[in-house]
């Protein structure tokens, strides 16, 4: 019980060997880092965390970016069809500036007829090219899909939508499937070390598999929504039309 009380519980999820459960409504970013940090040891991680439909108030945003991965993919068609008008805006510049440049000649020359059928001619051509940028900027030549770093799901909270009536807050820690803790601190860095928390350690066999029992079940649980990783994909990434910036931006499938 107290400040710290997480202390015991972090050491003996970093010392993890074969795997690492956690439920938590609440995350900090540094905490899932660490998650991060042992899945690249090999460790299997399975996160059960939740957060608010309402997309102006995802408060896991930044927390589960890093388990996120956009995948962009190229549509060639879309591609082709983009090529073409970027040539053909570039032809239509050319153009209008080399007619430009003779009408410079022709003004010179003092052929006021021609230079004034010129100057429609590379205004019309102006116009054009302005209508081929907006082409080419339109087109979407790249198309994205979402994967997750290891399985986790968000489950939606109870809020003024009424998606789900229960809301997930009991804290679950299982280590290697012989370790749990059961308590009131999250996988914050303020849960786990600042805040007066209580939490208990649970070494026998037969209750540990209980709880992993009802961890995997909750995770499976049939009638909670969640949210799918198209929908988390598209909130925290920004997907780019036709450049080549690879940023992203979440969503309910």
């Amino acid at each position: 019980m107290g400040t710290g009380a997480g202390t015991k519980l972090l050491k003996e999820i970093g010392n993890a060997q074969r795997s690492v459960k956690i439920s938590s409504p609440y995350l900090s970013p540094k905490m899932v880092d660490e998650l991060v940090w042992l899945h690249k040891k090999g460790i299997k991680v399975t996160l059960i965390t939740s957060d608010k439909f309402d997309i102006r108030s995802y408060r896991q945003e930044r927390s589960i970016q890093p388990l996120v991965v956009q995948n962009r993919h190229l549509d060639e068609s879309a591609n082709r069809i983009r090529n073409r008008w970027l040539f053909t805006q570039k032809v239509l510049i050319v153009g209008s500036i080399v007619l430009t440049l003779f009408l410079v000649v022709l003004s010179i020359f003092s052929y006021d007829s021609a230079y004034i059928y010129g100057l429609g001619i590379a205004l019309l051509l102006f116009l054009c090219s302005r209508y081929a940028r907006r082409k080419t900027k339109h087109i979407k030549i790249y198309l994205y899909t979402y994967s997750s770093l290891f399985p986790f799901k968000v489950f939606v909270a109870p809020d003024s939508y009424q998606i789900n009536d229960m809301f997930i807050h009991g804290k679950i820690y299982i280590i290697d499937g012989h370790t749990a803790y059961l308590g009131s601190l999250n996988f914050t860095e303020s849960g786990t070390k600042y805040n007066y928390e209580t939490r208990i350690r649970v070494t026998d066999t037969e209750a540990v598999r209980k709880i992993e029992e009802e961890f995997d079940a909750l995770y499976d649980h049939p009638d909670l929504a969640f949210f799918g990783l198209e929908q988390l994909g598209k909130s925290i990434f920004k997907e780019s039309f036709n450049q080549s910036s690879s940023e992203l931006r979440v969503t309910f499938s």
